[in-house]
């Protein structure tokens, strides 16, 4: 009888432990989905306040050839400079697809910007103007494809 009474409260103590550990095993799990579900409810949130778009572009052909780009913030949201820096600027055309990176000099495959609202952010309706200094020539059309770090991305069709 006494026995008994020993292995039930073996049994319920280590039923008890098993239950704990599962618990917070879940509990864990949790958590983590809820940090994950947050991340990607906050990413989906920028990219749908997020909005750009090319207003109009040109080549300047003085000294050094590059492409003079007017792009306007037209979202919700601001848009920090480490962002725009982030940013990939894309020339093609029909035989070649051209990625330009952000570099403050310029110079060949880079491209930089000068905000026309100096402040340190590109605001709400704010226009930027970018240089994309291409290293090899493009026929017309030529498309310009501006892709934020977040995917959201504006395209225009350059035909001289």
């Amino acid at each position: 009888m006494v026995s008994e009474s020993i292995n039930t409260a073996i049994i319920v103590t280590a039923g008890v432990i098993l239950a704990a550990m599962v618990s917070a095993a879940l509990l864990s799990q949790f958590g983590v989905m809820d940090s994950a579900m947050r991340l990607t409810v906050k990413n989906a949130q920028d990219r749908l306040q997020t909005e750009i778009t090319i207003v109009l572009a040109s080549i300047n052909t003085s000294t050094t050839r590059y492409f003079v780009i007017y792009a306007k913030n037209v979202g919700a949201r601001s848009i920090s400079l480490q962002e725009l820096m982030q940013t990939d600027v894309y020339l093609k055309d029909s035989y070649k697809t051209v990625l330009l990176t952000y570099n403050s000099g310029g110079g060949p495959g880079k491209w930089n910007f000068t905000e026309t609202v100096p402040d340190g952010v590109w605001g709400v309706g704010e226009t930027i103007v970018i240089k994309a200094f291409n290293t090899t020539s493009f026929s017309i059309p030529t498309t310009i494809i501006i892709a934020l770090p977040n995917g959201v991305s504006a395209e225009y069709q350059y035909t001289g």
